[in-house]
């Protein structure tokens, strides 16, 4: 993971564009530079996962069906074509590629399939007005 300063450098903003960006008060975002204060992590990952990713960082799969996915295996997440991320816990390096378009493929096949559960809920919820639980 990386500091503050190292993302801020990144994205190429000044202190008070990277505060302004983030909801961060500047004189926050100075204690963190100068050492007083350390932001807390969550807040450090929450910035790295929301800039952009150098393409050279991303490795591009192409699935058989002719699916192509984005992965960010420093960030241990993949990005389908439609710019949707879904982080993942276990390491990428060493899978085998062909397997790794499968395992990708079903991955986005099941977050789709919940996505559209959810609309349905949400679509039923408010044309039947069931109460459940």
């Amino acid at each position: 993971m990386k500091n503050i300063r190292e993302l801020r450098d990144s994205t190429k903003l000044t202190q008070k564009e990277f505060a302004k960006r983030y909801s961060i008060p500047l004189s926050t975002l100075r204690k963190w530079k100068q050492g007083e204060t350390r932001p807390p992590r969550y807040l450090v990952k929450l910035i790295e996962e929301s800039l952009p990713v150098s393409k050279e960082r991303l490795k591009k799969i192409v699935s058989k069906t002719n699916k192509t996915y984005y992965v960010d295996i420093e960030n241990k997440r993949v990005c389908d074509s439609l710019g949707n991320w879904i982080s993942f816990k276990e390491d990428f390096n060493g899978v085998i590629e062909s397997n790794s378009a499968i395992y990708i493929e079903r991955l986005f096949n099941g977050f789709y399939e919940l996505v559209e559960n959810f609309n349905d809920d949400l679509y039923y919820d408010k044309k039947e007005k069931i109460l459940w639980g």
